[in-house]
This record gives structure tokens, C-alpha cells and sequence, in this order.
């Protein structure tokens, strides 16, 4: 074999990640979802870099996205619009750990202001601890039942087409004023149309009692901690959110 197959043949590697190791802990994707990376390219990284806005959190993730998207391979059946969103950063770390060869390590300081490094990856993330709501979990569905509930963590492709309905309508100010906590109980669904998000509009913010609703309130507030970043060492947890620098994480 020559030297470029040889070259070739690395570059075209993949790796099949742990979906149980994802923020989302593997449990709200079906037993035959499987997930693997592939290294994302030059172009992939120029195109991320190219006009990076520090402050614009959407245009941040767009280009976070488009490198998930484009550097992901799936088992048959499923896409990228299946990932669960919560899963979305964890996974484009792994691309970018993949491509470089290297961790991706974060500058933390201890109490007395000593910075050091602690590397991102699954012996450091601080996963959200289920054991108290496993009780309810669906394991067929793969959701957790709770007062006659489904919650399930939204997936990429219906947080895609909700923005783009909120893009839609961003004129009218009135959209501005409702909740759309609806998105967490619509199962494993990676596709949902502007007329259906108009109908659970009407029924989340004006057709359901209030007792419901406060049910809801209550669900969706039990699983917010298993949509926050952070790590920990030593028993302590390590807030990320400001030491990630996303512009130069390709460097």
C-alpha cells in the first residue's frame, strides 16, 4: 500500500460514539440509534471560522451545527435531525478532539486563583443523576411518564423547524408572548409543521387548565439540570459556560 492510501485510508476513519455517554444519557434514543464522527476537514474549519461573531450566540451555533452535521454518520433510519439537542456541543467537542489528534481542555483555577487544565471528556462531565426519576422512565417509549405525561428531550430537527416558525412570524410580536413547553412532550419526532406548532400554541397557552399546566411547569423543571454543561474533579462541580472559547477551538 502506498503512502497516500495510507494517508487516505486514516483520514477516512470513524469512530462510533457512546450514546449512553451523551449528556442526554443515551435515554431517549431508540435501542438501533447509533452515532459515529468522522474528521472534520480544512474547509469544514475555515468555513466555521470565517466571520466568527463572539457575541451572537445563534450565528455560534449555526456554524457549531454545520460541523455536527456535515462530520456525523448514523445508523439506518436516523440523521442528524434525530440528535437530541442537548447532545449537540458534547458531539462537536468529540469532532474536534477527533480531528486534532488531541483533548479539548478548559483553564479552571482553584480557590486560591492557581489556574490548571481539566479535560473535557466523559470521566469529567458532571451527568445529571437520574436514579431518583428512573422510577418513571419508559423504557419501550423511551421517555419519562410522569402525571400522565410523555417528557422527552427535543430533537435537533424540532428545534430547527420551531425556530424557523419563530423566524416566520418574528414581525408579529404577539408570539413573543407564549411558552412553547410542548416541545418536550412530542416523543422521538424530528419533524414538526408550522400548522401543527400553531395548534399546540392554542392548546399550551389557552385550551389546557391551569392545574395542567403547573403539572407541566413542574416536569419540565425536574429534568433542567440534565441540560446544563459542566464538569467536575474531586468532587467538585466546574462551571464551563465562561471558559469555553469556542473561536479558537480549533487552534
Amino acid at each position: 500500500m502506498s503512502i497516500l492510501s495510507i494517508v487516505k485510508s486514516l483520514l477516512n476513519l470513524k469512530i462510533k460514539l457512546d450514546v449512553k455517554k451523551l449528556p442526554s444519557q443515551g435515554l431517549f434514543y431508540k435501542d438501533d440509534f447509533e452515532i459515529s464522527i468522522k474528521r472534520a476537514d480544512m474547509e469544514d474549519i475555515i468555513e466555521y471560522e470565517h466571520n466568527y461573531v463572539k457575541d451572537s450566540l445563534g450565528l455560534v451555533i449555526t456554524k457549531l451545527k454545520k460541523v455536527v452535521e456535515k462530520n456525523t454518520i448514523f445508523s439506518d433510519g436516523y440523521s442528524f435531525l434525530d440528535v437530541k439537542s442537548v447532545d449537540v456541543i458534547y458531539i462537536f467537542f468529540e469532532i474536534v478532539k477527533f480531528t486534532k489528534g488531541k483533548s479539548v481542555q478548559f483553564n479552571i483555577s482553584d480557590i486560591i486563583g492557581v489556574e490548571n487544565m481539566i479535560e473535557f471528556d466523559s470521566n469529567n462531565f458532571n451527568y445529571f443523576n437520574m436514579e431518583k426519576l428512573m422510577k418513571y422512565y419508559n423504557n419501550k417509549e423511551k421517555c419519562f411518564t410522569i402525571d400522565g405525561y410523555k417528557y422527552t428531550l427535543p430533537s435537533i430537527g424540532l428545534e430547527n423547524y420551531l425556530t424557523s416558525f419563530l423566524i416566520e412570524n418574528s414581525d408579529n410580536v404577539k408570539y413573543d408572548k407564549y411558552h412553547y413547553d410542548f416541545i418536550y412532550f412530542l416523543g422521538d419526532k424530528s419533524y414538526i409543521s408550522f400548522d401543527e406548532i400553531e395548534n399546540l400554541i392554542q392548546i399550551f397557552n389557552f385550551d389546557m387548565e391551569q392545574n395542567e399546566l403547573n403539572k407541566i411547569g413542574k416536569i419540565i423543571k425536574l429534568f433542567i439540570p440534565l441540560q446544563k454543561y459542566s464538569l467536575k474533579r474531586n468532587g467538585k462541580v466546574i462551571d464551563i459556560n465562561s471558559k469555553i472559547d469556542l473561536e479558537r477551538i480549533w487552534k
